[in-house]
């Protein structure tokens, strides 16, 4: 009988709700199913697993159940499946969970292409969280001694292993210990291998987090005394085979971040006062055999301070540190350029604790474009900006317009409105702009330290620009449009760019052009408009005065242009504006413009018609009446 590729090892205890679906994702597997044994473990399961697990191996002859009695964790099961196995490669896979129809074949075919001995498929977070980072692409050969990818980031078992490495290293889990009983057998298979591949192109394991919560990290894990002589095993295994240095303190760091001091994550406030004593006892013994400044300075500031704490005391600031973290992120504190976390014992004299361990370097800011509008002659931008647990006192924030790609730019202060946000508004009479497009952000000051961020809106929330305006400008077109940029969304003006003035009607009536129209204007001083009819050709001109009357952020007007003795050809109509903001805006139409039918001059005069162009914008076309071209033809 030809031996498996793969072995398949499935530790069951009381998964009766997603046990059938973990054993059909192998038994639907692109790998040809004579390549696969399943074997399944009952591990004194009493929810029915046992008998599901029977049923199905009836109907497939590929599945084989071991029955034994409860063992206190996953250890045992795994082991008896691993003896049991005979494949060239060994996979575990948990009964909550399930794989991708292709994940067996892919990842065989990666261990042979390329010789590793172990295969970190991506997986699938249902109801959890993965490491993202570590899957950002396929590394076909890497080690434990790289940096990239980090394979610490997954000390799982969830992965295929090729059983000659298994076997010659006598690499089996502990046994009776209800959780972290798999960091030791991840770790040393890391080490032992002559090599891993990650594999990122395929979504291969999905990872699912039980609704119930009876799994051991949702009841709090394993207890002190069977948890922690697991991982001063780890941790010495690590030691043992890493020189002092970058590669040892990398490896160090995760473990007293993951594995050590994530015992005094909010859990800990549930643990009897025999169990806090246990813990703390056991993380003491830890951080001062194992642990060295160039690990702790690479952790939080509140497992830099468990870290002082274990070692100088007093103890009894532990459970008041403990029970701040767990209910609420306490405050942060800028002092100069430096931002400390206030947790208990900060910058008390009673203990003297340094004011490195809570030192903080990652602030996290808020930054978010919460509207924006035109409120009369003014561009209202309305953000929320701040950094997070700072007292939002002790901040100050500038919007900042900055032309893009060239030196200039405009800073505003953000003051705070009625509804607890910050808002500025642009006066672009005061603040005149050049044409060009313009990027907009805020920028936080707290202390010495500076944050900036761009203007974008939260995710989920709409922010709609408001329509453009003219507006006084430092040169070009007087006009300003507001937008959100397509790459990310944040604001940014375009000045000299929009549409601002719509043609109501226009009518040709004999010689003259009749116009009704609006200016979407954001100018606080009375301005003169004229109309301006220009020769697509020859650049001729010809303008008129224009009435204007005013209501809040509008212009309309109405007027009269001449249109005899005008060369024949397409003239476009403009608008000058002049006295306080000044320049040309192309005259668009209205979506329902009202555009009689030419009147020509007379049966043998000149002919004149308004029309919309493609752009929507106006001009007037004049063809020469009979006379003229009898006159033409005489001349000629």
């Amino acid at each position: 009988m030809i031996a498996p590729r793969v072995s398949v090892v499935v530790p069951v205890h009381n998964c009766v709700a997603t046990v059938g679906r973990a054993v059909r994702s192998v038994l639907d597997q692109t790998l040809p199913a004579e390549e696969i044994e399943i074997i399944a473990i009952d591990d004194g399961s009493t929810d029915g697993s046992g008998e599901e697990l029977d049923r199905l191996a009836a109907e497939h002859a590929g599945l084989q159940v071991i029955h034994q009695a409860a063992s206190g964790g996953p250890g045992r099961p795994r082991n008896v499946g691993l003896d049991r196995a005979t494949g060239e490669y060994v996979f575990f896979l948990d009964a909550d969970d399930h794989l991708g129809p292709e994940a067996l074949e892919r990842m065989v075919a990666a261990a042979d292409e390329h010789g590793t001995d172990v295969v970190v498929p991506k997986y699938v977070g249902i109801g959890r969280k993965v490491n993202a980072q570590l899957f950002r692409e396929t590394v076909p050969f890497t080690t434990i001694y790289n940096d990239l990818p980090n394979l610490y980031g997954s000390l799982t078992v969830l992965k295929l292993y090729r059983r000659r490495l298994l076997e010659e290293g006598k690499i089996r889990f502990p046994e009776g210990v209800l959780s972290g009983e798999d960091q030791i057998f991840a770790v040393r298979g890391y080490f032992e291998a002559t090599g891993v591949t990650v594999l990122a192109d395929y979504d291969y394991y999905y990872w699912v987090e039980r609704q119930d919560g009876t799994s051991a990290l949702q009841k709090g894990g394993a207890p002190a005394a069977t948890y922690f002589p697991q991982i001063a095993e780890l941790l010495a295994y690590v030691t043992a085979h890493t020189e002092p240095g970058a590669v040892r303190n990398r490896l160090l760091c995760r473990h007293f971040a993951i594995e050590v001091f994530s015992r005094f994550d909010p859990r800990y406030a549930r643990f009897d006062q025999a169990e806090r004593e246990e813990t703390k006892a056991a993380a003491r013994e830890l951080v001062r055999t194992y642990g060295n400044p160039e690990v702790m300075a690479e952790l939080s500031p509140y497992m830099r301070l468990l870290d002082h704490l274990l070692r100088n005391g007093p103890e009894s600031l532990i459970d008041e540190a403990a029970r701040v973290h767990a209910t609420e992120p306490p405050p942060i504190v800028v002092d100069g350029e430096h931002a400390y976390v206030a947790y208990p014992g900060f910058r008390d004299e009673r203990v003297q604790i340094p004011d490195a361990v809570f030192e903080v370097t990652e602030l996290h800011q808020r930054v978010e474009l919460v509207a924006v509008e035109w409120r009369e002659h003014r561009l209202a931008v309305r953000v929320a900006a701040r950094i997070e647990r700072v007292d939002p006192k002790a901040q100050h924030a500038e919007l900042v317009v900055r032309r893009r790609g060239e030196r200039g730019e405009h800073r505003l202060q953000l003051e705070p409105d009625e509804g607890g946000e910050l808002i500025a508004e642009i006066d672009f009479g005061d603040a005149r702009f050049t044409g060009g497009r313009w990027d907009m952000s805020a920028t936080i000051r707290v202390g010495g330290i500076v944050r900036n961020g761009a203007l974008v809106p939260a995710k989920g929330v709409k922010v709609t620009p408001p329509e453009p305006r003219m507006v006084a400008v430092e040169e070009g077109t007087p006009c300003v449009t507001p937008y959100l940029t397509k790459a990310s969304g944040a604001l940014a003006l375009h000045v000299g760019s929009g549409r601002v003035v719509q043609i109501d009607r226009a009518a040709v009536e004999g010689r003259t052009l009749r116009l009704e129209g609006r200016v979407a204007a954001a100018v606080a001083v009375p301005v003169t408009l004229r109309t301006v009819l220009k020769h697509r050709s020859s650049g001729q001109t010809r303008s008129a005065g224009l009435e204007v009357s005013r209501d809040v952020d509008t212009l309309a007007f109405t007027g009269m242009i001449g249109l005899r003795g005008l060369a024949p050809g397409k003239w476009d109509v403009w608008c000058e504006v002049s006295d306080g903001v000044d320049g040309l805006l192309r005259a668009g139409l209205s979506p329902t413009a009202d555009l009689p039918d030419d009147r020509p001059d007379g049966r043998l005069g000149q002919r004149a018609q308004a029309f919309r162009t493609v752009k929507d914008n106006l001009s007037v076309e004049i063809r020469a009446g009979l006379l003229r071209r009898v006159r033409r033809l005489v001349q000629a």
